[in-house]
């Protein structure tokens, strides 16, 4: 924490607007902050300046050559535009949790002490913003997990024998309630547990399923509380895997992307929806 860092030349810091938000209201040729949105040019400012946005802090340790990995890696070996619209994700005004209240959707403050393995401090970075990272073409791939539209659709015709291969996790090991670790500044920084619930679920179950997670770079309790709630969302709702094989035709999908599976023999009307054409006249 307290770290200056290379941000984008349209980039305003919550230190520096009016309002404790943060813009990408900076004219990137001038530096006069405008009233409205400025295209970024895909270039950095000049001069370093502290931002606890995890986008950047990120970027900052990945080409950092002191403290960071920049003696292996270059600007030229991330998707900084991938982390661009990360970065606005993070900057967009959420509730807080306290009525009236809004906060940064998420921020990184953290104090590294000693040397770590450079792979689980980028992972560790990565979580804060609910992503992954991914190697792909000898560039590092930054995803989050957020709403998206599908890209690609999946059914009998485009997927090799027309077979889909389905894993279940069960329901009776779903996890109810997620005991989340934060830093509270008000507590001279000390390390506290809170606790989120799904109650429906545990009164439908008669008992409390528990796991621990570690809202990583968290110093507020409402992104503690968002990460919790994100745990228990996806234990209730992404609780099966499929599995198949398709052709090259979707060789451009990413970790990361969301398509749609029509499999016309889970459905109770067996109707197909989608498939090939085997012949036609004109």
């Amino acid at each position: 924490k307290g770290m200056k860092i290379q941000v984008p030349s349209n980039y305003v810091t919550r230190d520096e607007s009016l309002n404790g938000e943060a813009n990408y209201k900076r004219n990137v040729s001038t530096g006069v902050v405008a009233s409205t949105y400025q295209n970024w040019d895909g270039a950095f400012r000049t001069e370093s300046v502290y931002s606890n946005n995890p986008a950047w802090i990120l970027y900052d340790i990945i080409t950092n050559n002191r403290y960071g990995c920049g003696s292996w890696l270059d600007s030229l070996d991330i998707d900084k535009f991938a982390l661009y619209r990360i970065g606005r994700y993070c900057d967009e005004m959420v509730p807080s949790g306290t009525t009236g209240i809004t906060e940064p959707r998420f921020t990184t403050n953290v104090y590294f002490s000693k040397a770590t393995d450079v792979y689980k401090v980028l992972k560790d970075l990565s979580t804060v913003f609910r992503g992954m990272l991914y190697w792909l073409d000898g560039n590092i791939f930054p995803i989050l997990d957020e709403p998206k539209d599908p890209v690609y659709n999946f059914s009998a015709g485009n997927v090799i024998n027309g077979q889909f291969g389905y894993e279940s996790s069960g329901s009776k090991t779903m996890s109810n309630q997620v005991v989340v670790s934060w830093v509270n500044p008000l507590q001279d920084y000390k390390q506290e547990a809170l606790i989120v619930e799904d109650k429906e679920n545990i009164i439908e179950k008669g008992r409390i399923i528990s796991q621990t997670a570690s809202a990583f770079g968290a110093i507020t309790e409402g992104q503690a509380l968002r990460y919790g709630r994100w745990k228990l969302w996806t234990a209730k709702n992404q609780t099966e895997v499929a599995s198949f094989e398709t052709s090259i035709s979707a060789a451009f999908l990413a970790p990361g992307d969301v398509v749609n599976i029509q499999d016309a023999s889970r459905g109770s009307s067996q109707l197909q929806y989608s498939g090939r054409i085997s012949s036609a006249s004109t």
